[in-house]
Order: structure tokens, then sequence, then C-alpha cells
């Protein structure tokens, strides 16, 4: 990958496959990254990531956004405000695409921090929802896909207290599975394994 400081055969010989978890709102990511977890893995949340990252007090990523969006996004104590910048970039696709431009390479550089400090052949799980969309597809050995019917997702999402509308909403702003899989192959080939992990049913099924 383009500005890493180890090169990537160097990485592979010191350590296990890196294995990518994503999959659409509402699919249960996080539940198979806890799983992953259970194991001994050692999971990095790209989600974790970012939050820590905007709750860095007058940190780079912070500044780069504040100067990108306005000062009505930063909190007084120097954070950013999560919900405010919600506001700015939810409905907004090219406001979206700006922000994501600052803070994919963020959480890049704080997983190959992570990725560095492991000991030998010990695996990572990398879990995102924009794993394939930004360079982070270029650590991977393996994709997890994870999937669920659209019903499946609608009630998980109202669980956590989204009505049905914006729950609807949501699912449909992502991406396909089958659109993630066809980017992934136009950015690796074939050299990514995909695997799909269907979350239809209990957590023993999953």
């Amino acid at each position: 990958m383009p500005g890493t400081g180890e090169t990537q055969s160097a990485i592979r010989r010191r350590q296990a496959p890196v294995i990518g978890i994503t999959g659409n709102i509402g699919t249960g990511k996080s539940t198979v990254a806890g799983i992953f977890a259970d194991c001994g893995v050692r999971v990095a949340d790209a989600d974790r990531i970012v939050h820590d990252l905007y709750a860095e007090p007058c940190g780079a990523l912070v500044k780069a956004v504040v100067a990108e969006f306005g000062a009505e996004i930063a909190a007084p104590d120097g954070r950013v405000e999560r919900a405010a910048l919600g506001k700015v970039v939810f409905h907004d696709p090219p406001a979206l695409r700006r922000l994501e431009r600052l803070v994919h390479p963020a959480v890049v550089a704080e997983v190959e921090k992570i990725r560095a400090g492991l000991a030998p052949h010990t695996p990572l799980a990398i879990e995102a929802i924009k794993l394939i969309e930004s360079d982070l597809v270029w650590m991977l050995d393996v994709v997890w896909m994870v999937v669920a019917t659209p019903a499946l997702q609608r009630a998980r999402l109202r669980a956590k207290g989204m009505t049905s509308g914006e729950a609807q909403r949501r699912i449909d702003a992502q991406p396909t599975n089958d659109e993630r899989e066809a980017h992934l192959r136009r950015k690796r080939g074939g050299s990514v394994h995909v695997i799909t992990i269907e979350n239809t049913g209990t957590l023993g099924d999953l």
C-alpha cells in the first residue's frame, strides 16, 4: 500500500493474515467482531477509532474536520461534536465524501499502528462499514461479508430506537453486497477471498 513504512512482504512474514469484517447496517458486524475478540483475535474497530480521534481535543483530525466544515461542529472542549457534524453530512453526499477523504487516511494510519504493535503471528481483524471503499482494503487477505435480510436489518435498527422510515433510509443509502464485492474486485482483482457470513438466526447459529 502506498505510504506504508513497512513493506507488505515484511508484514506478511511476521504476521498472521488480516481479516476484514464488513457488511451493511444492522447485519451484525460488531457481533462477529466480538466473537473474534473472544477467540483472542485483535480487532480494530474503525468506528471506535474515528470516535476516539474525534474525541482528541485539537487533534490533527479534529483540526482538519473543523477547518473543512466550520467551527460550529466543534465542541467547547476542542473535540468534534459528532451530532452537529452528522447533521451537516448525513443528507449531503458530496459533504460526506469530503469528510471521508479526511477520515479514511487517519483510520488507516491508526490501524497500521495497531498492526505494527502486534506480536508475530497474532491475527488481526478490521471491522469497518467502509472497509472496501477505503485504503484499508490494501491490508486484507480475506473479507468476511456479514449479511442479513432487510426485514431483520430493520428490526435490529428499530430495536436501537430508529423509526421504520429512518431505518429504511439508512439501509437504502448503502451499497448492496454485490456492489461491495464488485468494488473489491476492481481494486484487488481476485487476490482477496470473500466469505459470506449469514446472520439470520440465533447467536449460536452465527
